[in-house]
């Protein structure tokens, strides 16, 4: 037989260690009842032999796999592709790994087929990132009365555990720092019909502009991604243009927005203000730089992890702020020019991400 194909196994660690398999276990399952030399005898074995444990066959010879499933929408997109990555650090701070399945529609059959999988593999701890109206979060945690579940993408009230930001601080503060800029007429790019978290920032947009006696002159949504953004600008634009500020549902989108305004050669902030969502990093690096509802991703990866592996934590859903980010992308209705004291802010800003990026990279 090929020497290549041949796997190499524990009992040929134990051999060539001149140990006994249970030797070779106690080392891998990080026993303390090994003697340094003995250790070192057989970490040098299994470099020789390039040995890989079967990671699966050890966990499942345990009570519980330290396994985090997670039922996730697409990783084209920045804010779910920037969940994902702080949500493998926090697991892996708590010694689990974390197994990724895409959705491939909108439909609760693909989550349900995703959380099959994940328990066909015995994984029973499954976050959730995928926007969902309360009745379908309700019923698949019905369905799955024998996996813990945490939402991540819900009405922040749905009657399921979940970790999610309350939409109407941040769309608040966005309609309120544009009324005091002096704007009146305000054109709205939400995000999908049947996605939650547009529903809700679209409802507070409504409530916002009506009680500040403003009005909102056209409302086109996209799919989330800076071309949709840029189509729906288009579309906006040729509907009219009697508007001076534009909301967006999150960043991307609004890049696409501000490039659909710039090539009508209408200039932000100076002739059109923009305000987008989701603060993701690049938007501190937009040509202006956005002004734009920040979410504190970090902390709800933290606490969702968190909910989903602790016996102690409470079984109540967290309710996250949002706040609003200013940029250069607003100014007062009519105004020609930066703000010079909002102009400093933002490059102090922009500053320190990238001194927080090289720490990162570091």
């Amino acid at each position: 037989m090929n020497s290549k194909n041949k796997k190499v196994t524990m009992h040929d660690v134990a051999q060539r260690a001149g140990v006994s398999y249970q030797t070779v276990s106690r080392v891998l399952n990080n026993s303390c009842n090994v003697s340094p030399a003995t250790r070192e005898k057989i970490e040098k074995a299994i470099a020789d032999l390039k040995y890989v444990p079967n990671l699966l066959a050890q966990q499942l010879s345990k009570k519980e796999r330290r396994v985090i499933g997670l039922v996730n929408v697409s990783r084209n997109l920045q804010a779910p592709s920037d969940v994902v990555d702080r949500l493998r650090h926090y697991a892996l701070k708590k010694d689990y790994e974390l197994l990724i399945t895409l959705i491939d529609n909108m439909e609760k059959s693909s989550i349900d087929e995703c959380i099959s999988r994940l328990k066909a593999q015995l994984i029973t701890r499954i976050l959730i990132n995928v926007p969902l109206e309360s009745n379908v979060a309700a019923q698949i945690m019905t369905d799955n009365d024998d996996c813990n579940l945490v939402f991540m993408d819900v009405d922040p009230f749905s009657p399921v555990l979940n970790v999610s930001f309350n939409p109407f601080d941040g769309t608040m503060a966005s309609i309120h720092h544009l009324n005091e800029l002096g704007h009146r007429k305000v054109a709205l790019i939400p995000g999908p019909d049947k996605a939650i978290s547009s529903m809700l920032r679209m409802k507070s947009w409504s409530e916002g502009l009506k009680n500040h006696s403003m009005e909102s002159v056209a409302c086109v949504g996209g799919d989330w991604t800076a071309k949709s953004g840029y189509d729906a600008m288009m579309s906006i634009l040729h509907q009219t243009r009697d508007f001076t500020a534009v909301l967006v549902a999150n960043d991307q989108m609004a890049l696409g927005a501000i490039s659909a305004l710039n090539i009508c050669s209408l200039r932000v902030p100076e002739d059109i203000s923009v305000v987008g969502y989701d603060n993701t990093n690049d938007s501190a690096f937009f040509h202006p730089p956005l002004t734009t509802v920040s979410l504190d991703r970090d902390l709800q990866c933290k606490i969702a992890i968190d909910k989903l592996i602790s016996e102690n934590e409470s079984e109540v859903s967290a309710v996250l702020p949002t706040s609003l980010i200013l940029r250069q992308s607003c100014a007062k209705a009519g105004k020609k020019g930066f703000d010079t004291t909002q102009m400093a802010a933002s490059l102090r800003e922009m500053a320190l991400r990238l001194e927080e990026m090289g720490k990162e990279s570091a």
